[in-house]
């Protein structure tokens, strides 16, 4: 990569301006095939069925192994004939049973009342007060309350602004997220990967986050994540009326895409298009951008390209590109990654694949032997006669009647079938029990404890070592959630109006624009992935209980916020009306409070100050009397002391003074 100085960085040369500009058109087009000739949108075709065959085939393996597992899940049956015809075809419900038990546990805990977005505070929540030059908290001239830079709580009041408004359009606005949520949960553990598509739908006017099944979403195996993913392409199915609406709103370009080829008479048949993400040169500067092209599938056109960059975000060192960040629509949910490093995971369904055949091959063999054993059959000699037909059938208390030359016993061998084997029953518990092992479901965790009479801390340990497998995928599922907000909280901060309004438990909040802010405050769910129980959640609100009432913590514990945690951990509605209005001061009000005793200490030691001068004048004035009369005391004793000293001057001395007057 090539970089300048810093002085230079600010100084983009015309090409670099020219490039950024044409890119500025990209962006902002609705369908940037419109200015594109036939040649260029013939090229970007073939390279989009191109990469689309090279990743497909590199997942062929996964897809054929995926595509069994949910045969198993749901126990489609092929004809068989073995050992004889009609023998016995059982699919044990493993996959099936683990994958209800799973999506049973998953979905209520995940769709847990309605805050479903919590809202978590990054960097200090404590306040930040103006101060003025003395460095005292600076209050408001108009009503002397303290002025703030931030106010304390404030990060806090608005993660539970946007928790309350995310929550509400997960719930209501867009009406297609729980169900896909509750789909996606008990398709998870069969395939093992599924995926969710958030993006804004400018038909709808709101944003839609979609479930995609990791079979139409074709990326390639030997990439590690979406992000590293030179392209991901979205297989879509559209009716003929929807791809009438997309031409005529200009999103589709306005050709003609005939017949799905598999539609066969049906002239409403859906047609596949190929959306694929990937990365094209379209401004000739050496260095490909991120573009969407959706392609028909059937006749190989480009259908609509739109840019997925924004222009702000892309990064240059003056004289050309050096890096232009995509913007990112699917979130990957992985139930178990794949252990060979795949990018497609693995579930139930391919794990239990060979010991879910070999259950299925002992419950058959048992089957057919206890068929065998109840049917009968065998040899018959030529010396019997048998009825028209050739087979006698044995019916409860119904004797049929036979023609034969000798003893009936010499003529008939019947067959000796021992039955089903013990030695296959209990294979069979064995395998079951493997199967149990690995997909967690256990008698305890069904609710079943086969009559057993034990202590609540002993059912309590026994159900956290069996959710230890569900634990760590749910901490699967949570990290995939966070990366799903945070993507409709993107789009949230491009869409939403300065200020939002919305009903949420029956009571109308806002929300403004300015709360959806990424460098203030960061949205993921904080729900807790080992409460997955609720004697999980009872038994933690128990320990807090336990520990507020403890001498040593009780002094440091805060009972209110011990209190709120119980009450949300046993799943109480609306916990804040069960606690009395808060008769103490609130923080913004003791720091006012403070704010004013300093205003009111530095006014008394004013008033003290002003009251030692009032004394010292006051003081002051008392001395002058007494200072007059020193001084006419001083004047007369001087006037004494000269008249005394008049008198006793010598005669010639007292004559040449009074000579002098003269």
């Amino acid at each position: 990569m090539l970089y300048t100085p810093a002085a230079d960085k600010d100084k983009k040369s015309p090409s670099l301006t020219k490039t950024l500009a044409k890119l500025l058109a990209y962006e902002t087009s609705q369908n940037i095939a419109e200015d594109l000739d036939d040649e260029q949108l013939s090229k970007i075709a073939q390279d989009v069925e191109r990469k689309y065959k090279i990743d497909k085939d590199s997942r062929s393996d996964w897809e054929e192994s995926s595509k069994r597992a949910m045969d198993i899940a749901l126990q489609v049956r092929k004809p068989k004939n073995y050992p004889f015809e009609g023998a016995a075809n059982i699919k044990y419900p493993l996959v099936t049973v683990a994958a209800l038990q799973f999506g049973a546990r998953a979905y209520p805990a995940i769709v847990d009342g309605a805050r479903i977005v919590k809202g978590q505070v990054v960097g200090n929540d404590s306040g930040v007060p103006m101060l003025d030059d003395n460095k005292e908290p600076r209050l408001d001239p108009a009503n002397g309350e303290p002025l703030w830079l931030k106010k304390p709580g404030e990060k806090r009041a608005k993660a539970e602004r946007v928790s309350k408004h995310m929550s509400y359009q997960l719930l209501n606005e867009m009406e297609e997220w729980e169900e896909d949520t509750d789909v996606l949960l008990h398709h998870l553990p069969i395939v093992g990967c599924a995926f969710r598509k958030v993006w804004r739908s400018e038909t709808l006017g709101r944003n839609k986050s979609e479930m995609v099944p990791a079979k139409h979403l074709v990326v390639n195996n030997k990439c590690r994540s979406l992000d590293e993913a030179p392209a991901v392409t979205h297989e879509i199915f559209l009716y003929p009326q929807e791809i009438e609406e997309r031409k005529l709103s200009g999103v589709f370009l306005d050709i003609d895409l005939g017949s799905p080829a598999d539609g066969g008479n049906d002239e409403d048949a859906p047609h596949m298009f190929l959306e694929q993400h990937r990365f094209i040169d379209l401004d000739g500067d050496g260095y490909k951008e991120p573009y969407i092209v959706t392609e028909h599938k059937d006749t190989c056109q480009v259908v609509r390209m739109v840019a997925n960059f924004s222009v702000d975000q892309i990064k240059d060192n003056g004289k050309r590109i050096i890096f232009i960040p995509k913007e990112q629509y699917f979130v990957k949910y992985s139930f178990i990654p794949d252990p060979q490093g795949g990018f497609y995971d693995i579930g139930f369904g391919q794990l239990l694949e060979s010991l879910g055949e070999t259950i299925d091959t002992t419950i058959n063999q048992m089957l057919d032997a206890g068929h065998l054993q109840n049917a009968g059959g065998g040899f018959i000699g030529t010396g019997i006669r048998l009825k028209k037909g050739g087979q006698i059938r044995v019916s409860p208390g119904k004797y049929e009647q036979v023609e034969t030359t000798g003893a009936l016993r010499d003529q008939v061998l019947p067959h000796q079938f021992p039955g089903p084997s013990p030695v296959l029953f209990q294979l069979l518990g064995m395998m079951v029990e493997a199967a149990k092992d690995i997909t967690a479901v256990k008698d305890i965790l069904t609710g079943d404890t086969n009559g057993q009479v034990q202590t609540a801390t002993t059912t309590l340990a026994m159900i956290e070592q069996g959710l230890k497998v569900f634990t760590a995928i749910y901490k699967r599922i949570y990290r995939a959630l966070k990366h799903e907000f945070k993507l409709l909280f993107k789009l949230n901060a491009k869409h939403i109006d300065e200020k939002a309004y919305y009903t949420f438990n029956d009571q109308e909040e806002v929300v403004e624009a300015s709360d959806y802010d990424l460098a203030s405050m960061d949205i993921c769910p904080v729900a807790d992935p080992k409460m997955v129980t609720d004697m999980q959640r009872s038994a933690r609100a128990q320990v807090l209980m336990q520990i507020q009432e403890h001498p040593v913590f009780g002094g440091i514990q805060d009972p209110v916020e011990s209190l709120k945690r119980i009450y949300e951990a046993t799943g109480t509605e609306d916990p804040e009306r069960l606690f009395k209005k808060q008769q103490g001061p609130s923080p913004a009000e003791e720091l006012q409070m403070q704010a004013l005793q300093a205003k009111t200490g530095r006014d008394m030691a004013g008033a003290q100050k002003d009251a030692a001068i009032a004394d010292k004048m006051t003081a002051e004035t008392q001395l002058l009397p007494r200072q007059a009369d020193a001084d006419v005391t001083k004047t007369l004793s001087d006037a004494q002391k000269a008249m005394m000293d008049t008198q006793l001057m010598p005669a010639d001395r007292l004559m040449e003074a009074q000579r002098q007057d003269m």
